[in-house]
């Protein structure tokens, strides 16, 4: 076991993924886009920087998809396959290693999707079976190095802040199932099993845990 459950906590593996056997694993799925867009990305000599001159039509979603025809790490579904990646690996360093979510992200990123902008690090920002429901790109950057593309995540599960101390729940609830969106900025700097890192994060004040529902 990654980490010792409670009942309210352990509930999200009613409805959690179930892998039958290893070719219906959609982490292998996801691996596998991710290699493929590795292989038919930008030749030797070239860096992301040299498509800046290329001219695009319409949103950063259509922009990025232009972007695929030469750099196939651009492609939507390779970032989409990118969120899911560090969504899970944030549920897993709620109560286990961080090593996971580490290697999809950057430290103020971990920093701010574990602790949620508390410096004190006195609480924890805690998810219990998160699901992509949704991804938004929001915004497409090539003229520098490393490339960035800025997108919306929508997550459902049960988001709460926790005391590290006591345990107690200060903010969200553990029963509630509930879909709140994230802004997450990605570099296109990391290894070649993670093209993808997660750079940053927005960041949701404890006030409004209670209604991100809406």
């Amino acid at each position: 076991m990654v980490s010792i459950e409670q009942r309210a906590e352990g509930d999200h593996h009613l409805d959690s993924e179930i892998v039958a056997s290893p070719w219906s694993d959609s982490r292998l799925s996801d691996e596998a886009l991710t290699e493929l867009a590795l292989e038919d990305g930008l030749r030797p000599g070239f860096t992301t920087a040299d498509l800046a001159g290329v001219d695009f039509d319409g949103d950063a979603r259509a922009r990025a998809l232009d972007l695929s025809l030469a750099d196939a790490r651009f492609a939507p579904d390779v970032l989409e396959a990118a969120a899911r990646r560090a969504v899970a690996a944030w549920a897993e360093a709620v109560d286990g290693d961080d090593e996971a979510l580490e290697e999809v992200a950057s430290p103020e990123a971990t920093s701010q999707l574990l602790y949620g902008g508390d410096a004190s690090r006195k609480t924890r920002l805690v998810v219990r079976g998160p699901r992509v429901k949704q991804i938004r790109i929001v915004a497409v950057d090539v003229e520098r190095e490393p490339a960035t593309m800025t997108i919306e995540v929508e997550v459902g599960g049960r988001r709460y802040v926790e005391d590290r101390d006591t345990a107690a729940v200060v903010g969200g609830s553990k029963e509630r199932q509930v879909t709140f969106r994230e802004a997450w900025a990605l570099a296109l700097d990391g290894p070649p099993s993670t093209p993808w890192r997660l750079v940053a994060s927005s960041d949701t004040p404890v006030s409004r845990l209670t209604d991100f529902s809406r």
